[in-house]
């Protein structure tokens, strides 16, 4: 029974570092972003690296972030071979 209670603890304390870090990455990112009426940033730095951990962050919840194929349209190939456009 003691191994059942340390994999739910541990399962716990994962769920917990992974919330956290989407948190801090979401507030970071945010404040990257928010110019206040002054005019001077709160924080000034590329968001690239922050935004790459966010995304890994959801991913690790198992938030999926695509598109999955909305509008996907299909692809058309054209035989252009018997054409004249364009030739003069």
């Amino acid at each position: 029974m003691d191994e059942q209670e340390d994999k739910q603890d541990s399962g716990r304390l994962e769920s917990i570092v992974k919330v956290s870090i989407l948190v801090w990455s979401a507030a970071l990112l945010s404040l990257s972003y928010y110019e206040p009426p002054s005019g001077k940033k709160i924080v000034d730095f590329d968001p690239t690296f922050i935004a790459s951990i966010f995304s890994g962050s959801l991913a690790a919840l198992g938030v999926q972030t695509g598109k999955n194929g909305r509008n996907k349209k299909d692809k058309v190939i054209v035989d252009n071979k018997d054409t004249r456009a364009g030739i003069k």
